[in-house]
């Protein structure tokens, strides 16, 4: 397998020891002196970028109101054609209808280390400095004041367009500078999931008391008592000795035979049975809540239940059941982490 060791040439090391420098020049001030150079220049880099997307920010509420201011005063056409009509009455009416709400006049706040000198003025106020510079560059008595506004606001909106084709040009520049290079903080979490399920308390089952027996080594000559010929003194002559008989399983290995013959699907094991076969996502949130399904005899049940289904005429639900526990099994077998790795791959 041919391994490609090309994306690491974009590492960017601050303290490279690798780099050759001249005999009369000391490395280590050298490594000191490049370190803080890149350090340096990351960060002006990066205050640039956070800067001018304030900028653009701003730029795009002013463009914003610009078209309200536009949009006003093309709809007031024959209101300004009017004879008697104040021009500057007439602006402040315009700006007033363009103003909008109180909360809507303040610009959000810059980021940390941008614009710190300055308060960044509201928005009302750059719209009046705008028409402010229109009135001047109208005169004192122009020939038609209306089309003149409309013109000046128009050019100012031309300006902020170009501005902000500038702005965004050197913004793509400085992120692809930016993007060129893998730093410590380009390094983050892909993706990190946990979880604790806590295990519900277990139904309690009813449990059937046995007869208590007694263990011996040849428990069928208590059976041949009828058989056992009595001498005069009324012991037994020992006769029944000399026959064998054979050595029956004890008592422990009768009780697992018995609890394996009365193994059933707990209610847990059902719950997950009645899921549908590849709906994994559910399966796995049913699994996180109820961790106690995992266990063996949640499968032994499921399988259990599947034979049962099968033999009563019902083989979608026999072939659910059978899916379901194979599943519980792989995720058994595994190991401790068994869930994860079974849904993730």
């Amino acid at each position: 397998m041919v391994v490609n060791y090309s994306k690491w040439d974009a590492l960017e090391l601050s303290d490279d020891s690798d780099i050759e420098v001249h005999p009369n020049v000391d490395k280590r001030s050298f490594i000191r002196a490049k370190q803080n150079q890149i350090h340096q220049q990351r960060f002006e880099r990066r205050h640039q970028i956070d800067t001018l997307k304030y900028e653009r920010i701003i730029n795009d509420g002013l463009l914003q109101r610009i078209d309200k201011l536009l949009d006003s005063l093309q709809a007031h056409t024959q209101q300004a054609a009017a004879p008697g009509v104040n021009p500057d009455d007439f602006m402040m009416q315009a700006l007033m209808d363009t103003a909008g709400d109180g909360d809507d006049d303040v610009p959000p706040k810059p980021p940390q280390g941008v614009h710190t000198q300055t308060e960044e003025p509201r928005y009302s106020v750059m719209m009046a400095s705008l028409v402010d510079q229109v009135k001047k560059g109208l005169g004192d008595n122009p020939k038609d004041w209306f089309q003149g506004y409309v013109k000046g606001v128009e050019g100012h909106r031309k300006k902020v367009d170009g501005l902000q084709v500038e702005l965004n040009q050197k913004l793509a520049e400085l992120e692809k500078e930016e993007g060129k290079k893998i730093t410590s903080d380009s390094i983050h979490t892909g993706f990190s999931v946990s979880s604790v399920a806590k295990e519900k308390e277990k139904p309690k089952t009813a449990t059937i008391s046995k007869p208590e027996t007694v263990e011996v080594l040849n428990p069928g000559a208590l059976k041949k008592d009828s058989l056992r010929r009595m001498d005069s003194a009324g012991q037994s002559s020992g006769a029944e000795a000399d026959v064998d008989e054979p050595v029956q399983e004890t008592s422990k290995v009768l009780d697992d035979e018995d609890d394996d013959e009365h193994i059933e699907p707990t209610e847990l094991g059902k719950a997950f049975a009645k899921i549908k076969m590849g709906d994994y996502k559910k399966c796995l949130q049913f699994i996180s809540e109820n961790h106690a399904v995992v266990a063996e005899r949640e499968t032994d049940g499921l399988l259990v239940q599947g034979f049962n289904a099968q033999m009563d005429g019902k083989p979608e639900m026999a072939k659910q059941c059978v899916h379901q526990a194979l599943l519980l099994q792989y995720c058994r077998s595994l190991g401790r982490d068994g869930v994860g790795l079974f849904f993730k791959r």
